[in-house]
């Protein structure tokens, strides 16, 4: 039940979007070698550098969610696993009350 409601969280989160992320190329105006050719190709390129900028901060904001997701999956199983091994010392304990 508990996938499901994650499942469904992140369907309708606006994450959703970067449920992959895409690591974004620098435009090749940036690595082009020698100088623009007039202002035109200068701006172009300063537009192009500006988005390319936006995409990378997408991407890291992209990949801190990927991690922070893992991390919260890896916190619930951890608890999962510290409450099991709880009951088990319960019942262990319960057990051996009568001796």
């Amino acid at each position: 039940m508990r996938r499901y409601l994650v499942a469904m969280v992140m369907i309708c989160s606006p994450s959703a979007a970067n449920a992959y992320c895409s690591e974004p190329s620098a435009p090749y105006c940036a690595t082009s070698y020698g100088s623009f050719d007039d202002e035109y190709d200068f701006e172009s390129c300063k537009r192009e550098m500006e988005n390319y900028k936006d995409e990378v901060e997408r991407y890291i904001s992209c990949r801190n969610d990927e991690a922070q997701e893992a991390i919260d999956e890896a916190n619930s199983d951890n608890r999962k696993a510290s409450s099991a091994y709880s009951e088990a010392v319960d019942s262990f304990n319960r057990r051996a009350g009568g001796y």
